[in-house]
C-alpha cells in the first residue's frame, strides 16, 4: 500500500515537472523567440565536423547547446581545443552537465545568456537556433568576432551574411550554413 502511494506521488511529481517544462518552453519560444529544445542529429553533426577547417588548439563555442552534442563531437576531432557550450534553459543545461559527466567529455558547459558572453577569442561558433535569434546575433557577431572566425548555423541563415559554403543534410530541406568573418 505504501509503495503504491509513493509511486503515485513520484508519477505526479514527474507529470507536474514536465507540464511546467513545456509551459516554460512554449513561453520562451512564443514570447522570447528562443529556439525549441531540439538536438542536432548525429549524422548532421558529423557532416559539420567533416567540413570544419580549424587548428587543433582553437576556441570553439556552441551557442544554445541543448545537450551539447556538437561540442562532444568537436572534442573528439579537436582534442586540444578549448570548447565552451552555452545554454540558458535550465533543463537542457542540466541534461548537458549530466551527459558530460557520464561520458567524461570534459567540456566546459556554462549556463549563460548567449547575448552576454564574450566571443572575442572564439575561432568557431556553432548554433542551431531560430530565425529571430539569428537576426539578433548578427550585430553581436559583427561587433565581437575577430576576422577569420567561422560561424556554422544549422537550418537558419545569418541575415545579411553570405555563406562561404552550404552543405545539405540528410534531407534536401536540411541546410548547414558556413560563414567566415572578414
Amino acid at each position: 500500500m505504501y509503495i503504491i502511494n509513493l509511486l503515485e506521488i513520484i508519477f505526479l511529481f514527474v507529470l507536474i515537472f514536465w507540464f511546467f517544462f513545456f509551459i516554460a518552453q512554449a513561453y520562451n519560444i512564443i514570447f522570447k523567440g528562443y529556439a525549441p529544445f531540439i538536438s542536432t542529429k548525429k549524422s548532421v553533426i558529423k557532416k559539420i565536423i567533416n567540413n570544419i577547417e580549424l587548428e587543433n588548439n582553437s576556441v570553439i563555442c556552441e551557442l544554445g547547446c541543448g545537450r551539447a552534442g556538437f561540442s562532444r563531437f568537436a572534442r573528439k576531432k579537436f582534442p586540444n581545443s578549448k570548447i565552451i557550450a552555452y545554454e540558458y534553459a535550465l533543463l537542457p543545461f542540466f541534461l548537458a552537465k549530466v551527459q558530460n559527466w557520464f561520458k567524461k567529455s570534459n567540456l566546459d558547459i556554462r549556463k549563460n545568456d548567449i547575448f552576454k558572453v564574450d566571443l572575442s577569442k572564439t575561432d568557431l561558433v556553432y548554433c542551431f537556433l531560430s530565425v529571430k535569434m539569428m537576426k539578433l546575433l548578427k550585430d553581436k557577431f559583427l561587433k565581437e568576432l575577430k576576422s577569420g572566425t567561422q560561424i556554422v548555423s544549422y537550418q537558419f541563415r545569418l541575415p545579411e551574411f553570405e555563406p562561404i559554403k552550404v552543405v545539405i543534410g540528410d534531407k534536401t530541406t536540411e541546410k548547414i550554413y558556413f560563414y567566415k568573418i572578414k
